[in-house]
């Protein structure tokens, strides 16, 4: 089946199906420890600081159909990040998102001055890891520590450098 995959700069017609899967994305995050991470009007907050200055908000169309968004920010002068990326659950394991990380790179390849592409990713999400990983996305640059300060709920342990990690 050839179907084509684009992104189409975010424009407000989209934005209640957006505003939707933020939360979702959201909660898909906060389910990995059992948790709910987001409100509705942290939601709409996201919206506004990804459509704003710096920042770059599109949405995933196959075959025209809006399926899911990728945000995108400059994070330093020569790097851009691949800060969000979702697509609706009954259309995953497609490729859609393998289409929209590729023209993604070509957006960011495309702006002056910016030599890499950088992304974060939840330990736990071990399918995203293994997808960007198959891309290519195989340096380590930075590691994002996190301190809980209630119950932690990560209840998967890792080793890096000697160390032990929850996940």
């Amino acid at each position: 089946m050839n179907r084509k995959i684009e992104l189409a700069a975010y424009a407000p017609r989209y934005e209640q199906v957006t505003l939707d899967r933020i939360a979702r994305f959201w909660g898909f995050h906060g389910g990995l420890v059992g948790v709910q991470e987001e409100d509705a009007c942290c939601v709409r907050e996201d919206l506004t600081c990804w459509t704003g200055e710096g920042h770059c908000l599109y949405v995933i169309l196959e075959d025209g159909t809006d399926v899911g968004f990728v945000h995108l920010y400059r994070a330093g002068p020569i790097v851009m990040e691949l800060a969000d990326l979702f697509v609706d659950e009954c259309r995953r394991g497609r490729g859609i998102a393998t289409a929209a990380i590729s023209l993604a790179e070509a957006e960011a390849k495309a702006t002056p001055g910016v030599e890499a592409m950088i992304l974060q990713v939840v330990t736990r999400n071990e399918r995203a890891l293994r997808l960007y990983h198959h891309l290519g996305y195989d340096t380590m640059s930075t590691v994002t520590l996190r301190k809980e300060f209630g119950k932690n709920r990560r209840d998967q342990q890792a080793q890096f450098l000697g160390l032990p990690f929850h996940i």
